[in-house]
């Protein structure tokens, strides 16, 4: 029985080493992945203004024009609820 129980603990602490070499090469593949990510995504960027400038020379776009496409900061996305009125004197001297 010691023998299995050895054997157990060896494979347990194996399990164990392969899951931290597994993540630790994971995350190294994450931090590889997300600089090529922002490389790409900056190279994206460039291309994607460019193209927009060349559109709006193309058709004349004004920045009046453009105001309302362009988010703009400080405004909501949905509008404010109202809180209810409150009833007035006479209309509860009806109701009752």
């Amino acid at each position: 029985m010691t023998t299995e129980k050895v054997n157990a603990r060896e494979l347990l602490a194996k399990m164990e080493a392969e899951e931290k070499a597994a993540k630790e090469k994971a995350d190294k593949i994450a931090q590889e992945n997300e600089a090529k990510k922002k490389e790409l995504l900056d190279g994206l960027r460039k291309e994607d203004l460019a193209d927009v400038l060349e559109k709006i020379k193309m058709h004349g776009f004004t920045a009046s024009d453009l105001r309302s496409a362009i988010k703009t900061r400080g405004r909501s996305s949905t509008p404010r609820k109202s809180t209810p009125r409150k009833s007035t004197a006479k209309s509860r001297k009806k109701s009752v």
